[in-house]
């Protein structure tokens, strides 16, 4: 984290900067924040890899309207400019949104309330022309939308009938949001709780990675039971909202915005299970890419290398200066997918290296949307083959690193399958020469 107060300065420091933030880079693969008071917008261009530059003064007035930050005559005794209440609400900024987006993973769904939630009043009872927004709820689903537009998922939990919903949102033309952006409706009478837990798997993602936000205390307590993050809806929404963590994307990748039509196509894919394994591959028309060491992936390596928790093994969370340092004298496969439905991107990472005369697999992992489609298995198998060869490894045995993690029993529960001996944390096993028939398999 780095402070820099531009007043103090005569000249530009844009040259002599960059110059020192290359020179800590070669010291660090941590990533670097820097926070700068004053007015330089030639600094917030900055490029440099796993590198942010924020203006302290904008950042107020966005997050909290506040352009009265600068308190001159106080600095002599202070030792900053900015006064009181600009330092409290950056605290906010920092402690809330800027630290926690560098530390966890992005959360992956906002599940949504109705009633006095998204508006004041009660559809069943008040009717769909006497519901009223007022400008804390318009501020609320704009902000829902924009979180939408940056790759987030969107659910509706609400104790209603589901004929009326629909036809809220083809009545009501001043809503920000549209019934076509959520990715799926738990419109029922059914316990919160219960329907969050639809939710997740319907998104095939763990609760946790989930904010539910409803303005009844009782059903936030319902809810938590869950597992879900909670906010509780009242008139100041949209501003908790923009101040809850890990909603902070730094970078918004491709795979973002393939993820809702992704998860709305698994129903129809659900329907194929009772399908042999070779018949619902050629029913869907599944097709594998193999990558090796593209440096175009590695924003999406690293993002799903350091979300990824149910299939993943070791937890390395690589940056983006490590993947790149990586694939310079080894081996990172990349295993995007694609069928007849829609195109998932990347969505299985492999982190290789040669050991003696093993194959050794330093970290793989396989993002949520992807299990259940019968792969994981030949994925794997097939990523191996793709290995051996890369290293010209003859005696086709591997050995796999690993931890026991929180939330991987998904991948915990693969590798009893897979492995010849397990031990603490490591595990071999032996090549298999599995079918592969009514997969498209390519190698890049």
């Amino acid at each position: 984290l780095i402070w820099i107060d531009l007043y103090r300065y005569k000249e530009d420091i844009k040259d002599f900067l960059e110059e020192r933030l290359k020179h800590l880079k070669k010291l660090s693969s941590n990533p670097c924040l820097v926070l700068f008071v004053g007015e330089n917008e030639d600094l917030e261009k900055l490029n440099l890899e796993n590198t942010w530059v924020f203006s302290v003064l904008k950042l107020l007035k966005e997050y909290f309207d506040f352009d009265k930050a600068l308190e001159l005559l106080k600095e002599e005794l202070s030792g900053t400019k900015l006064n009181n209440k600009a330092l409290i609400f950056l605290a906010q900024i920092l402690g809330l949104v800027l630290i926690p987006a560098f530390i966890n993973p992005a959360l992956k769904a906002l599940v949504l309330d109705l009633d006095n939630t998204l508006y004041s009043g009660i559809l069943g009872e008040d009717g769909i022309k006497n519901l009223k927004l007022d400008q804390n709820h318009i501020a609320l689903q704009k902000a829902i939308k924009n979180l939408k537009n940056q790759g987030f998922l969107l659910a509706l939990a609400s104790k209603n009938e589901k004929e009326d919903v629909k036809e809220l949102f083809k009545i009501r033309k001043d809503f920000i949001l549209n019934l076509e952006d959520f990715d799926a409706l738990e419109v029922n009478w059914n316990a919160k709780s219960e329907n969050l837990l639809k939710i997740a798997k319907k998104f095939n993602i763990h609760t946790s990675a989930m904010l539910f936000i409803d303005d009844n205390i009782a059903e936030i307590q319902n809810a938590l039971s869950s597992g879900v993050k909670t906010l509780l809806a009242d008139h100041n929404s949209a501003f908790n909202l923009k101040l809850f963590p890990n909603l902070l994307k730094f970078q918004t990748t491709q795979e973002d915005w393939l993820r809702s039509k992704d998860i709305a196509a698994n129903a129809l894919r659900e329907e194929l299970c009772v399908l042999s394994d070779e018949e619902y591959f050629k029913k869907l028309q599944i097709v594998l890419k193999f990558s090796k060491n593209n440096t175009q992936n590695a924003v999406r390596i690293s993002e799903l290398l350091g979300k990824t928790n149910q299939f993943i093994a070791n937890y390395t969370r690589l940056n983006l200066d490590a993947v790149k340092n990586h694939m310079k004298h080894s081996l990172i496969l990349s295993v995007s997918m694609s069928d007849k439905l829609s195109d998932s991107g990347i969505i299985a990472i492999f982190v290789f290296d040669k050991q003696d005369e093993y194959l050794l697999i330093n970290d793989l992992c396989i993002s949520c949307r992807a299990l259940g489609r019968k792969i994981e298995e030949r994925l794997f198998f097939k990523a191996l083959e793709f290995a051996f060869d890369f290293f010209k490894i003859k005696d086709k045995r591997a050995k796999i690193l690993y931890q026991k993690g929180d939330r991987n029993a998904p991948f915990l529960n693969f590798l009893e399958k897979i492995a010849s001996l397990k031990e603490e944390n490591y595990a071999l096993i032996a090549h298999k020469n599995l079918t592969y028939e009514g997969l498209e398999i390519y190698e890049e």
